[in-house]
C-alpha cells in the first residue's frame, strides 16, 4: 500500500506539496487504514482537493452525473431485455438493437462516421448500369448507412471464428502492382485499398494476417458431410467483360443451399474493356446480396434480354421452363442469407483476346489465352485461401442451370478434384443440346503419342481436329437417365465447375501458367494433381448447363429462317 500511494505522489506532486486538510485525509492518503483499490479511487476522486474546495464541489457533481449515467444505461439495458422476453428476440437481435443504439457514441478512428444521406433511397437500390457512371467512394460511403437493416440477426458463430489480426495490407498485393481490392462483410459494408487502406486493414484483420498463427491443418482436410462438419469453402469466380450475365450468377450464389455463414466469395476482376462494368455492377450486387436486398432487384429484372429474343424462339421449350422454375419461389430458406465475406480483386493480366464465342474458341488463340487464365486463377486462389478453408469451389460466371445443392452433391463423393459434367442446349434445328467442356477426359495412348510429337511449349487443345487425341471425354458418357452420383477417375477436368479440397492446393498444385506435359490452365492442374497422388474424377451424369452462344454461322441461319418465315 506504501508503494501505491508513492507511485501516486510521484507521478503527481512530492508528499510535501500535498495539501493538508484534516486527519482523516491523512490517514487515507499515507495508507495507515487498509482499504482496496476501489476504494481509494473514489476517495482519490472526492479528496485530491480541499473537500470544501470549488473544485471538490465540481467533481462531485461530475461524479453524480456520471453516477446517474451509468445508472440509466443499466435501466435502459434491463428494459431491452425484459422487452426482448415479451417478444421473442434473439440475442443478436438485442445486440444488433443496442450496438444501433450506441454506434453514435463511437469514434474509431474513421472507421465508424457520420452516416451520409444515402442518395439513392436505398441500399443496393441499383440503377442502370448504363446510363450511370458509378462513384466507387460513394458506393463504400452509402454501404456505411445501416438504416432499416442493422438488424439482420447473423447470430451463426461462422460468420465471426477463425479471426485473424495484424494484416499489412502490401502483403495481400505481394509483389504484384495495380491490383485494387474490395472488401464486402458479412454486414454489408464496402472497404477498398485505394479509398481507404488504414479502414481495410482493420477490417480484414477478421480474414487475412502476416503475423504467425498456430492451425492444426488436420482439422480442415475436408469431409464429406460439410454442412455438418462445419467446412468453409472458399468461393471463387474469375470474371472478364461479365457484366451481362451477372444478374444470373447472382442468383445461382442466393440459391446455394450450403450454408451462406460457411461461405466466403472471392472474385476476380481482369482485363475488362474500357465501356465494360462488371467491377461497378459487382459492388452494386454484392452490397445488395449481402444486406438481403438483392431478391426485390432481380424479381423486377427480366432473366434474359432483348437481345435473346431471337435464339429465344429456337430453343427447346422444356429447357426455358426449367429455367423459370429454377428462378422462381418458393425459395429455399437461407435465400437471402448474407454469405461468410466477399471479396473483389480488380487487377488485369495483359489478356487481350476477344470475349465473343469465336474469339475465345478459336484454335490458335488457345494455348496463350489458357496460360494467361491459369495465371489469374493462381493468383486468385493464393490471395484469398485461408487456413480454415477446407475446400475450394471453381465456377465460371456463365452457367445457366445448376442444382443450388451442387456443393454438397460433389463433397459427398470425398474426392480431392470432382467436377460434374457440362452440356449447353442448342436451337432445335442444331439438335436442342450439345456437350459442352470437353476438357475433362481420360488419357489415351494416341494423346501420350501425340505429345511426344510436339514442342515443349506447345499446348494440346482438346475438341479441336489439329489434335486429334481420341479421349474418352466426361462429356459424352452422359446418359439423361443415368445415376448422377456414378463417378469415373479423370486425368484432365475443365473449370466451369471444379470443387477441390484445400489441401490440393496448400500442396503445392496450381494451375500451370506454362507447359506442363503438353497442357496448361485447368486440364493441366488435373494432371498434376493425378500426378501428386490425389484422387481425380467426374460425374458423367450429373449435368451442369452452360448458357447458349449464338455463334456467327448459327447467327446467320436463325436470320435465314427468319427470312422464309416472312415470304410465308
Amino acid at each position: 500500500m506504501k508503494a501505491n500511494a508513492q507511485n501516486f505522489s510521484d507521478n503527481n506532486a512530492s508528499s510535501d506539496s500535498l495539501p493538508l486538510h484534516n486527519d482523516e485525509y491523512e490517514r487515507k492518503w499515507k495508507g495507515k487504514n487498509k482499504q482496496n483499490k476501489i476504494t481509494a479511487f473514489f476517495q482519490r476522486l472526492f479528496y485530491n482537493t480541499s473537500p470544501n474546495s470549488r473544485e471538490a464541489k465540481k467533481q462531485k457533481k461530475r461524479v453524480i452525473f456520471y453516477s446517474v449515467l451509468i445508472s440509466l444505461f443499466f435501466s435502459l439495458f434491463g428494459l431491452i431485455f425484459y422487452l426482448s422476453s415479451k417478444n421473442n428476440y434473439t440475442s443478436s437481435d438485442l445486440f444488433n438493437t443496442i450496438d444501433h443504439l450506441i454506434k453514435p457514441l463511437k469514434e474509431t478512428n474513421g472507421l465508424t462516421k457520420n452516416f451520409k444521406d444515402n442518395k439513392k433511397g436505398k441500399i443496393g437500390g441499383l440503377q442502370n448500369i448504363d446510363e450511370t457512371q458509378f462513384d466507387i467512394e460513394q458506393l463504400i460511403e452509402e454501404s456505411k448507412d445501416k438504416s432499416g437493416l442493422y438488424a439482420l440477426g447473423l447470430d451463426d458463430k461462422e460468420y465471426y471464428d477463425y479471426d485473424f489480426r495484424n494484416l499489412d495490407i502490401d502483403s495481400v498485393n505481394k509483389f504484384d502492382k495495380g491490383a485494387r481490392h474490395f472488401l464486402i462483410t458479412n454486414e454489408a459494408e464496402i472497404y477498398s485499398s485505394e479509398d481507404n487502406k488504414k479502414a481495410l486493414e482493420l477490417e480484414l484483420e477478421m480474414l487475412l494476417a502476416s503475423s504467425v498463427e498456430s492451425y492444426d491443418l488436420h482439422d480442415f482436410k475436408g469431409d464429406p458431410d460439410g454442412v455438418n462438419n462445419r467446412d468453409h469453402v472458399l468461393f471463387l469466380v474469375p470474371l472478364r467483360n461479365a457484366e451481362a450475365v451477372l444478374p444470373l450468377m447472382f442468383r445461382h450464389l442466393m440459391n446455394l443451399t450450403y450454408p451462406h455463414e460457411l461461405i466466403d466469395l472471392g472474385f476476380l476482376v481482369s482485363d475488362c474493356s474500357p465501356e465494360d462494368k462488371t467491377l461497378e455492377t459487382l459492388l452494386e450486387y454484392s452490397l445488395s446480396m449481402q444486406n438481403g436486398t438483392l431478391i426485390n432487384i432481380l424479381e423486377k429484372l427480366p432473366i434474359y434480354t432483348e437481345a435473346d429474343t431471337l435464339h429465344l424462339s429456337y430453343m427447346h421449350k422444356n429447357y426455358l421452363n426449367n429455367i423459370d422454375k429454377a428462378f422462381s419461389p418458393p425459395y429455399h430458406m437461407g435465400y437471402t442469407k448474407p454469405f461468410r465475406s466477399i471479396q473483389i480483386f480488380d487487377k488485369n493480366f495483359g489478356q487481350v483476346i476477344g470475349q465473343g464465342f469465336s474469339d475465345r474458341h478459336a484454335v490458335k488463340v488457345q494455348g496463350v489465352r489458357r496460360k494467361l487464365m491459369g495465371r489469374a486463377r493462381n493468383w486468385l486462389v493464393s490471395n484469398t485461401l485461408k487456413p480454415y478453408h477446407s475446400w475450394v469451389y471453381w465456377r465460371d460466371v456463365d452457367v445457366e442451370l445448376c442444382p443450388g445443392s451442387v456443393i454438397q452433391d460433389l463433397m459427398k463423393h470425398n474426392y480431392d478434384v470432382i467436377v460434374p459434367n457440362v452440356w449447353r442446349p442448342l436451337p432445335s434445328f442444331l439438335g436442342s443440346e450439345q456437350p459442352y467442356d470437353l476438357n475433362s477426359w481420360i488419357e489415351s495412348p494416341p494423346a501420350l503419342d501425340l505429345a511426344k510429337t510436339l514442342d515443349e511449349d506447345d499446348v494440346i487443345v482438346e475438341g479441336y481436329a489439329e489434335y486429334p487425341t481420341w479421349r474418352v471425354h466426361l462429356a459424352n458418357l452422359r446418359n439423361a437417365d443415368g445415376n448422377p452420383d456414378d463417378l469415373i477417375d479423370l486425368d484432365g477436368v475443365g473449370g466451369v465447375s471444379i470443387l477441390a479440397k484445400a489441401k490440393v492446393f496448400r500442396s503445392g498444385i496450381n494451375f500451370p501458367a506454362h507447359t506442363f506435359e503438353n497442357h496448361a490452365e485447368t486440364e493441366a492442374f488435373g494432371k498434376m494433381a493425378r500426378k501428386a497422388g490425389f484422387k481425380v474424377g467426374g460425374l458423367p451424369h450429373y449435368v451442369l448447363w452452360h448458357i447458349y452462344e449464338p455463334s456467327e454461322e448459327d447467327l446467320r441461319e436463325m436470320a435465314n429462317r427468319e427470312r422464309e418465315k416472312r415470304r410465308d
